[in-house]
């Protein structure tokens, strides 16, 4: 009885599960057909994506949206037959490729792209780069100046947008125009031949940028001349001669900058290396030496380090003096050099370096060194440190050189 039951009832299940997967099977979704032809859109300009839909019933279907600034979900603004999607106006404002993806129940239905653009109709703003702010004269120095355009919005122009870019030296202005790309507008900016200040600026539609300065400096330094000037050619210790380069210019013919350092090096006749040192002002270097307090031939050289140099002269000194008197007292005790007189007669300048040398049996034991006061300058040998029975002496100054006779002390 059983069996007759399931054979009479199981073609009645086949039939209601066939029906059942044609109705499943006929379940379709509904269709979303974007009516918003436009695929460009100024930045700032609304933006709002319209889809068409053939659902009997409300749905809630979103928009999937990809930007610059990120991704968000939008909710849409439904009517009877259309569904409408606000893009936020944040989004608006911001130049690029934009994608989006219409979702129901989880599944896209729709997907897209469309393009911001940069707003012409809005205030152009231009952004400026100029450096190096100085560069040498000549021809094969450069500062460079990179323009980049923006709407109102800081959104770079399109490609092949002109910039015309001004630059003025001296009496001549010269104008050249550059097209953007990757966003930017440059050119490289030569220096002149002259030195001197270089003004620029650019502009982009009606937006001008401000004024921009770059200081065309002097180039490198060519080889010069010194000389040396002196109120007496007397090696006195006293009086300074002057060292003073010829003005030192470029190849360019153009002065070299303020504080430009000159070294004045000097070889003396027993190779002693001497220097000085001096800035330049209008081109021209000046240095001071003082005189020696002997005779001297100074080799006299200039130079710019790494860069240019002058031909060595040769500046003489004469012997202030070329005999002294110096007398002994006090026993022998005392020993007076003087008075120095120079080439006037008159008394050497205070200060001047008188040594002396105390020999015993031929050998030297001390020096002993003291300055001119008024012309003259005073020793003494204390008796309990100079015991010996007889010294002789060797007293210098001035570069000249005289020996005593042995002078005899008595023992205590």
């Amino acid at each position: 009885m059983m069996q007759k039951i399931s054979l009479f009832v199981l073609p009645f299940v086949l039939f209601f599960l066939f029906v059942f997967a044609i109705v499943k099977t006929n379940k379709t979704e509904p269709k979303l057909l974007l009516q918003t032809t436009q695929k460009t859109f100024a930045a700032a300009n609304p933006i709002v994506l319209t889809f068409a839909t053939d659902a009997k019933t409300e749905l809630r279907a979103k928009l999937f949206i990809i930007h610059t600034y990120g991704k968000t979900v939008l909710e849409a603004t439904a009517t009877k037959a259309h569904l409408s999607f606000r893009i936020p106006s944040i989004y608006c404002r911001k130049t690029g490729l934009v994608s989006w993806y219409l979702v129901h129940n989880q599944k896209t239905l729709n997907q897209g792209t469309f393009e911001i653009i940069p707003n012409d109709a809005s205030a152009t703003l231009l952004e400026n780069y100029l450096g190096p702010p100085t560069i040498l004269a000549g021809k094969k120095h450069f500062t460079m100046l990179v323009a980049i355009p923006t709407d109102a919005y800081d959104n770079p122009k399109q490609n092949n947008t002109t910039v015309v870019i001004k630059d003025q030296f001296l009496d001549r202005i010269t104008v050249s125009s550059k097209k953007t790309a990757s966003f930017i507008a440059w050119k490289n900016i030569y220096s002149r031949t002259k030195s001197g200040k270089m003004l620029v600026s650019s502009q982009c539609n009606s937006t001008s940028s401000k004024e921009f300065e770059t200081e065309i400096t002097p180039s490198v330094a060519t080889n010069f001349s010194i000389q040396a000037t002196r109120n007496h050619a007397f090696a006195d210790g006293n009086q300074i001669t002057t060292l003073e380069t010829t003005i030192i210019r470029d190849q360019y013919n153009n002065i070299v900058a303020d504080g430009t350092l000159v070294t004045f090096q000097i070889t003396t006749k027993n190779n002693t290396l001497l220097k000085t040192y001096a800035a330049t002002i209008n081109g021209i270097a000046k240095g001071q030496l003082l005189h020696p307090d002997h005779a001297e031939n100074y080799q006299i050289k200039a130079y710019i380090i790494g860069i240019a140099q002058s031909k060595p002269i040769v500046v003489r000194y004469q012997a202030l003096i070329g005999t002294f008197a110096y007398q002994f007292s006090d026993q022998n005790r005392k020993i007076t050099v003087g008075p120095l007189t120079s080439f006037m007669q008159q008394r050497v300048p205070d200060g001047i370096k008188v040594t002396l040398k105390i020999l015993h049996n031929q050998k030297v034991i001390e020096t002993k060194i003291a300055e001119t006061a008024k012309g003259m300058a005073r020793f003494y040998l204390h008796a309990p440190f100079y015991k010996e029975k007889e010294y002789q002496f060797e007293i210098t100054t001035l570069g000249i050189t005289q020996q005593t006779q042995l002078k005899k002390y008595e023992s205590h």
